[in-house]
């Protein structure tokens, strides 16, 4: 399999619109004005225009330095789906199924693990058996299935539910943002992700665990434009374990827990105005695409 070779550098943020090079391409006008100037006083042709020239030449340096003294506005674009404990696969991965509890293949594999795979966990939570409740799915992946199992079975979902729970919440405050969480919400959000972290949810269970084995070749992201192309080399292509952990909980008892948290968390640097009406904001609507 071919794949593009050049990887190009993503740039999350736009460069702002003074920068130090643009500023610097400006100043350098500046001995150009003058000259210009000089010949106009000189040959007194046109002394109206020469003023002028030198008024705009005077005021230049005044104009930079007030748009160089700007701080743009971070704001953030949600990026799209990655891998993660709750989303599934990475796009940027091809995988097959060599493997499962269930069978060679992907034979035998439950629906849940299907639609986990595909990102789908929505579909899972629409699921019939598990109406009313919120569903998280744990992962972990090595060349060891014995040791895999062993987690498995020790996964405690009172605790270790908590770094799923966090990953939601965290990015269900980020896309009701529109700057960056610590500006958006101050002191607020970091409060609150440590809470949700350290908080135990009762009425949690473990319904099912499941294992695969996949082999996985790692492609990287490309410039379509780029017309070179290179072999995966072997290093490049893996096969793996992964234990899957299937838990739920009561909607209502994991809103009422998230309610009683976000309620009382406690900042040192208190919000602001903005910072406060947004976090009203979000509280209103939090449970909207969680």
């Amino acid at each position: 399999m071919k794949i593009p070779t050049r990887i190009p550098e993503r740039k999350r943020f736009p460069r702002p619109r003074h920068s130090p090079i643009r500023a610097a391409g400006l100043l350098s006008f500046i001995p150009k004005v003058l000259t210009m100037y000089q010949v106009f006083h000189n040959n007194r042709t046109d002394h109206f225009i020469s003023m002028k020239l030198l008024h705009v030449t005077l005021l230049l340096p005044f104009l930079l330095t007030a748009c160089l003294g700007q701080t743009p506005q971070r704001i953030i674009v949600p990026r799209d789906p990655v891998a993660t404990l709750q989303d599934g696969v990475d796009s940027l991965e091809v995988w097959q199924i060599i493997e499962s509890q269930g069978g060679t293949g992907e034979t035998g594999l439950p629906q849940w693990v299907r639609h986990f795979f595909a990102g789908e966990i929505g579909m899972i939570e629409s699921m019939e058996r598990f109406d009313g409740r919120y569903v998280f799915i744990g992962r972990n992946q090595g060349s060891n299935l014995g040791a895999l199992r062993q987690w498995a079975q020790n996964f405690c979902p009172q605790q270790d539910l908590a770094g799923l729970i966090v990953h939601r919440v965290e990015r269900r405050m980020i896309l009701g943002a529109t700057l960056y969480p610590g500006d958006e919400y101050g002191d607020y959000f970091t409060g609150l992700i440590r809470t949700v972290s350290n908080w135990e949810y009762q009425g949690a269970v473990i319904e099912e665990t499941f294992w695969v084995r996949r082999k996985l070749t790692y492609i990287e992201e490309y410039d379509p434009e780029e017309l070179e192309y290179w072999e995966v080399p072997e290093e490049r292509v893996a096969e793996r374990f992964e234990y899957l952990v299937l838990i739920s909980i009561d909607r209502d008892t994991l809103q009422d827990d998230i309610f009683t948290i976000m309620a009382n968390v406690r900042t040192r640097v208190p919000p602001t105005r903005a910072q406060t009406a947004a976090i009203n904001n979000i509280r209103q609507a939090f449970f909207e695409g969680f």
